[in-house]
């Protein structure tokens, strides 16, 4: 095998990821970060189906185990905090055979940065100005004017790609708004929640889940129809929350608040990416949300995002001296299934944030009966979820 020196824009959980299977294999990965430091804040998200058996091939299902927070009970209130129903979430964990962890987005990035940071350079405060591609090599300029080349270049730099951005016309790259703003945000507001449980409070169009983190904080997740927003500052951020949770009883007001004095928030527009293209252009490849973004309305960004690195590592692996032959591999391999999800991310999103009350109504109607056991393998279809490494998956 004719070891790569392979430069991946980008340390989060995709750009790890392909690290750490890259180093495995033999190559030389190199990671440039923008940021001073792996991203904090966040949301809870839930871990399971194919990012589960990624985790078991790098051998951390032991730390991910160590920091799941186990949400087996989700509360539903209305906005005026009235409890609805209870969501028991035993069955739908017994159908993945318990192979459905939760904690927050940056947990996952630490214990991946944890497995890879003695062996792998990471250069944090570092951006790519310029790509030049020639047939055996990529040369880089660096935000600092200083150049290197490298075998390849990885773009794993998220929605916002710095590196699809230089290397695809816009007319070649959807952004696919969906309607929906998150914010989330981690806080000390007393919410009445125990470990292992999840409050959320609904109304049309919005929406607010809150999860005990321990230590005696919690996280919220906000999820809301809006129309595009311009750029917002962190001050305007919470003003647009403070609009749209208008009339969410306690503890909403007072979690906003908190908002309020954070220096930064996790604030982002539901957009997915389709690239009606290659993922990869001779030298240079796509992966997780820089080439197919399904949302965290999906449920699987995490997930795919770890397959997509884990895939894209293998068949270099198995074409060591054709990356085009790799490449086409790597995509012909997960596209179908990535594009499949998308849709139902669509589809699946007005359900989350219902419209309006008659659908908020049918929702609430279906969601405690679609939550027991014997629906649960119909649930997990409906969300898109097959495991990428089962032989049957659709």
């Amino acid at each position: 095998m004719s070891s790569k020196r392979v430069l991946i824009s980008g340390a989060g959980i995709g750009g790890l990821t392909l690290a750490y299977f890259l180093h495995r294999n033999g190559h030389q990965p190199v990671i440039v970060e923008k940021a001073a430091s792996l991203r904090d804040g966040g949301y809870m998200i839930d871990f399971f189906s194919s990012g589960i058996t990624v985790a078991e091939k790098m051998g951390i299902i032991d730390e991910l185990k160590a920091r799941n927070h186990a949400s087996n009970i989700i509360i539903q209130q209305n906005k005026k905090g009235i409890r609805q129903f209870v969501l028991n979430m035993s069955g739908f964990r017994a159908a993945v055979n318990g192979k459905l962890f939760n904690f927050l987005r940056t947990d996952l990035a630490d214990v991946l940065y944890e497995k890879i940071k003695d062996s792998v350079e990471l250069r944090f405060s570092t951006s790519i100005k310029s790509i030049a591609q020639s047939e055996n090599e990529v040369a880089i300029t660096f935000h600092d004017d200083r150049q290197e080349n490298f075998d390849l270049l990885v773009g794993a730099d998220g929605i916002k790609s710095n590196v699809r951005s230089q290397t695809y016309s816009p007319g070649k790259v959807e952004e696919r708004y969906l309607g929906y703003y998150v914010c989330a945000l981690e806080h000390s507001v007393p919410v009445g929640v125990d470990r292992g449980e999840v409050i959320s409070m609904i109304s049309p169009k919005r929406q607010i889940m809150t999860y005990d983190t321990g230590n005696g904080c919690s996280n919220s997740l906000f999820v809301f129809l809006s129309g595009k927003q311009k750029h917002l500052t962190t001050r305007e951020q919470v003003e647009l929350l403070k609009k749209e949770f208008t009339g969410f009883a306690s503890p909403v007001p007072e979690i906003i608040q908190q908002a309020s004095t954070k220096e930064k928030l996790f604030f982002d527009e539901v957009t997915q990416i389709r690239i009606h293209d290659k993922w990869y252009k001779n030298r240079v490849v796509l992966i997780g949300d820089a080439a197919f973004c399904i949302t965290l309305l999906s449920g699987q960004g995490s997930s795919m995002a770890m397959t997509a690195a884990f895939v894209l590592a293998e068949q270099l692996n198995r074409y060591p001296d054709d990356l085009t032959q790799a490449f086409e591999a790597y995509e012909s391999e997960l596209r179908p299934m990535i594009e499949k999800m998308q849709k139902k991310a669509v589809k699946n999103a007005a359900t989350y944030v219902p419209s309006n009350n008659f659908n908020l109504w049918i929702r609430n109607l279906l969601a405690p009966l679609v939550f027991k056991k014997i629906f649960s393998p119909l649930l997990i279809k409906q969300l898109g979820a097959n495991n990428y490494f089962e032989k049957n998956a659709s």
